[in-house]
């Protein structure tokens, strides 16, 4: 069921009729009240005792909303709503609902994410239906604003993190100088870019570094740019440099040779240094190829190719992250311990407290540093992009966040109160 944001002016514009919603909560009795409520308007209702169950229908399809016990017995609902955000991108609005009606406990609930609050007492139809029309009715404000972002992106000719032409827009320069070099029998090159570990770098550090190392790619390819030449965003990590008016292909050859060898990158992040290459392959129009599509083709296949041989060489196998170690004892230290017990350097504990939530978890804090830490879990565990640290039982309670996260250790930094 569908409806257009134009023609959703209030909450009473959605129709409840026919709507999906699943009720999530351990208490057998509370769920058929809420089932028997919302089915008097129309909607169709499924059921889960635990978030475990939800998962499983969420895995099926996905509802139109779910109505939330605060406090399952099995986990918080509040660390519940945590791990559906980051399961499910598309996760339907949520709607807590608590016994717990404090101002306190709503303001936590709403904090994580969920889009309204609805206290168990006296529950009324009327009101679970407002709540439920209203998170929907959201969810279809969001997804056409989305749409209108998404839209204005494709239609922009410069790319957001980068600066630099987006896909379309390079595409159109290069038709338009192809033709004038078939006209003109002028020649140009294409030079491709990819920035090698850049899907590694999502994964375990996250989009703010991705960001980071786009951004810092484009600045360098900027400051390349001769007043001739076009250079844009071709792919997440890939780029291409036109080099236009060019006299031969050993002037070619020289330019390309010049982009790629001072494109490699070197970033330090809160927790870890990285050694980011610079893949390059390029083609050489009329030589390669005599039209602009054959011409890209070439490019792309002699790109693939350099990658694949690049994850073979011993560059593409050797480390490329760097975390920073604590500092080995001096020879004066080691004089010093001779003359009694010797010490051993100590970790220092630390509790990861989420937000909302009354529990912790413990880790073993490492790689101090003023800027951020290096964290070891007991375990595989779920942890939230941003949290607060307590180092040491005397220690003060630190905001931070994720940088990356690999098996049982995390990287973190520092963020001002």
């Amino acid at each position: 069921m569908t409806i257009e944001v134009s023609e959703l002016r209030d909450i009473g514009d959605v129709v409840l009729d026919g709507r999906r919603v699943c009720i999530v909560d351990d208490d057998e009795l509370c769920r058929g009240q809420i089932a028997i409520l919302l089915g008097q308007k129309g909607v169709r209702v499924s059921e889960a005792g635990d978030t475990a169950t939800l998962q499983k229908m969420l895995d099926r399809a996905m509802p139109d909303c779910i109505l939330l016990d605060y406090d399952l017995v099995s986990e918080s609902g509040l660390y519940a709503v945590e791990r559906l955000k980051q399961r499910y991108p598309d996760l339907a609005p949520i709607v807590m609902v608590s016994a717990d009606e404090t101002q306190r406990t709503a303001i936590r609930a709403f904090r994580s994410g969920v889009t309204d609050y609805v206290g168990k007492r006296h529950l009324i139809g009327d009101e679970l239906a407002i709540a439920v029309r209203r998170a929907i009715g959201q969810r279809i404000r969001d997804e056409a604003r989305d749409a209108e972002l998404d839209r204005l992106r494709r239609n922009a000719t410069l790319d957001e993190r980068t600066g630099l032409l987006t896909r379309h827009a390079l595409e159109e320069r290069m038709a338009m100088i192809d033709e004038v070099a078939r006209r003109e029998r002028h020649n140009y090159g294409l030079v491709a870019l990819r920035v090698a570990h850049i899907d590694a770098v999502l994964d375990r550090f996250g989009v703010a570094a991705t960001d980071r190392i786009l951004r810092a790619f484009g600045n360098k390819l900027r400051d390349q740019i001769r007043a001739t030449d076009l250079c844009g965003a071709w792919a997440r990590g890939t780029f291409v440099y036109l080099v236009d008016a060019i006299s031969s292909p050993l002037s070619f050859a020289a330019i390309a040779k010049r982009i790629g060898g001072q494109a490699d990158l070197e970033i330090d992040l809160a927790s870890a240094h990285l050694r980011v290459p610079v893949i390059a392959a390029n083609a050489f129009h009329p030589d390669d190829a005599a039209s602009l599509a054959d011409l890209v083709a070439v490019l792309e296949e002699r790109l693939e190719a350099a990658v694949a041989a690049f994850r073979d060489s011993a560059e593409g196998r050797s480390e490329w992250v760097r975390v920073a170690e604590t500092a080995a004892p001096s020879a004066s230290d080691e004089h010093t311990e001779r003359r009694r017990e010797k010490r051993f350097r100590t970790l220092k504990k630390g509790r990861i407290q989420l937000d909302g939530l009354q529990s912790t978890i413990d880790c073993t804090v490492r790689n101090l540093s003023s800027g951020g830490a290096g964290l070891r879990l007991m375990g595989p565990t779920a942890i939230p992009e941003f949290f607060r640290l307590k180092i040491s039982d005397s220690g003060v309670v630190r905001k931070v966040r994720k940088c990356w996260h690999k098996n049982n250790d995390l990287g973190v930094e520092f963020l001002p109160d």
